[in-house]
């Protein structure tokens, strides 16, 4: 993932509530990791029809890993093995106008009875176009897209 990409993860809204909008469930050794939020709770919906009025789908380089968008600009992965889904996620090119994008993702998580979870701020909420861009705007990305220098000096501290 670019540094200029913020990270969005889609997780089915029974997991968050039964975990009373927990992240903490979402996190182990190695960092986020969202398949026990999809384990018990499969998409109905149809995904390509979902993602694609969004951005086209594009060719994976896994057969377990669907693929809408370009990875160098803004993308949509869903991971999936044996025909279940455990991850589906969304990177923002925060260089781009995201406004009209972060829009779709909202109506496209409504539509797949999902919350929002941004793992690099562990917040977990509900599709909300506003609340997207707040997170989005607090993101490293956003903090590298308005100051690269200021921003990689940051991380010497």
């Amino acid at each position: 993932m670019a540094v200029w990409q913020v990270l969005v993860e889609f997780v089915p809204a029974k997991w968050a509530e039964e975990n009373n909008y927990e992240v903490e469930p979402l996190y182990g050794e190695d960092g986020f990791d969202t398949t026990c939020a999809w384990s018990e709770d499969q998409p109905t919906n149809d995904l390509d029809a979902i993602f694609s009025p969004i951005l086209p789908k594009a060719d994976s380089w896994s057969e377990d890993l669907s693929l809408w968008g370009n990875d160098k600009v803004h993308d949509i992965s869903v991971w999936h093995e044996d025909g279940e889904i455990f991850s589906v996620g969304f990177r923002l090119d925060l260089r781009e106008n995201v406004t009209s994008i972060m829009s779709a993702l909202c109506e496209a998580a409504k539509e797949l009875n999902c919350m929002l979870f941004v793992p690099g701020q562990k917040v977990l909420f509900k599709p909300n176009v506003f609340e997207l861009k707040q997170y989005v705007l607090k993101s490293n990305a956003a903090k590298f897209v308005r100051d690269p220098e200021g921003f990689l000096n940051g991380l010497s501290e």
